[in-house]
């Protein structure tokens, strides 16, 4: 197999035993190098003949550790916006150095969006906001108003070039990632929250560590690998971006981590580039509900891998900063 074992257990261990996932490819051959899912059991007690009371264990654990969550797919949350801002660069609404005027926590475009408003975590962002500074401040009206300029179809093209929809091409069966349940996107409202990775939008995460790889490849991804004997660099997508888009998103994702909220992921001896994701999960009729944080890096100087990683219910934990502190863990190792 592609699975790196060292990688593969340090990013086991760096998840401490928390529920979530994580998924590292070579963003230059597409093999996986990493797939996980925390917390893990022992497989061979399954052989070797388990307890009523072992399986009761492992089926009454809160954290389910039977549960494939690499398999799955989830909100992605921010995590999206480098992919949002690849598809308005590409269609040409979206022009890097224009900036936006925007004022206070939350924003709608007129009185028709009723008691729909986006909120922004960042209200202290200065103005104008360009892409470079939606990006380190995670700037959600950002990006809401970026979409509209795009229009629904032009959303839903660009994540359909990304794989949305479709069958992840992989020798293990994964959850396809969606735009929505229906595929569309059916009010100017579930537009805004596409385009910041929330509404019905799911992602695999093995899927989400591969479109990263459009930003390293000027806008090609390839198709991920689990076996040796597989072609290495076949490719899935092409054309995304041209090379100097991608150059664009490289240097925002640079920033998110030096001037942005993932200073845990900022080391001084690995330069270390990526975007952080707070997906909301709530349920109908509450106000706050739980929260599962992203990080999805690399190195910019040698990217010899693309990590991403979510970990769940981290809404009392720093949020995607833990993440991204998780994650920082296993660049720190002389791999």
């Amino acid at each position: 197999m592609t699975i790196d074992a060292e990688l593969q257990k340090l990013t086991y261990d760096s998840m401490k035993g928390e529920a979530g996932t994580s998924a590292a490819v070579n963003p230059k051959t597409g093999e996986t190098l990493a797939l996980v899912s925390s917390p893990g059991f022992n497989p061979t007690e399954f052989m070797l003949g388990m307890s009523g009371d072992k399986l009761k264990g492992l089926s009454g654990n809160p954290l389910n550790p039977l549960f494939n969550r690499f398999k799955a797919s989830y909100a992605p949350g921010s995590a999206i916006k480098p992919v949002t801002a690849a598809i308005g660069l590409a269609a040409g609404t979206l022009i890097p150095a224009e900036g936006r005027t925007i004022n206070g926590e939350t924003w709608q475009k007129d009185a028709s969006w009723g008691d729909y408003r986006v909120t922004r975590v960042h209200p202290e962002a200065p103005n104008p906001i360009d892409l470079n500074k939606a990006m380190v401040y995670s700037d959600n009206i950002y990006f809401a108003q970026e979409a509209l300029d795009m229009g629904r179809e032009q959303l839903v093209e660009g994540l359909t070039g990304f794989g949305f929809g479709e069958e992840i091409p992989f020798a293990y069966g994964m959850k396809t990632s969606q735009i929505s349940n229906e595929g569309t996107i059916s009010s100017e409202g579930q537009l805004a929250d596409t385009s910041f990775g929330q509404g019905q939008m799911l992602t695999n995460i093995l899927h989400l560590a591969s479109m990263y790889e459009v930003f390293l490849n000027d806008g090609t991804m390839y198709k991920p690998t689990l076996f040796l004997d597989e072609e290495k660099a076949q490719v899935w997508k092409e054309g995304l971006v041209n090379a100097e888009q991608a150059a664009t998103l490289r240097t925002s994702m640079r920033n998110v981590v030096v001037d942005g909220f993932a200073q845990a992921a900022n080391l001084p001896n690995v330069p270390l580039a990526g975007k952080t994701g707070t997906a909301e999960l709530k349920a109908a009729g509450e106000e706050d509900g739980k929260q599962n944080g992203f990080f999805v890096t690399y190195n910019s100087e040698d990217p010899q891998f693309i990590l991403a990683m979510m970990i769940e219910s981290v809404e009392d934990n720093d949020g995607s900063a833990y993440v991204a502190e998780r994650v920082s863990d296993i660049f720190k190792y002389d791999y």
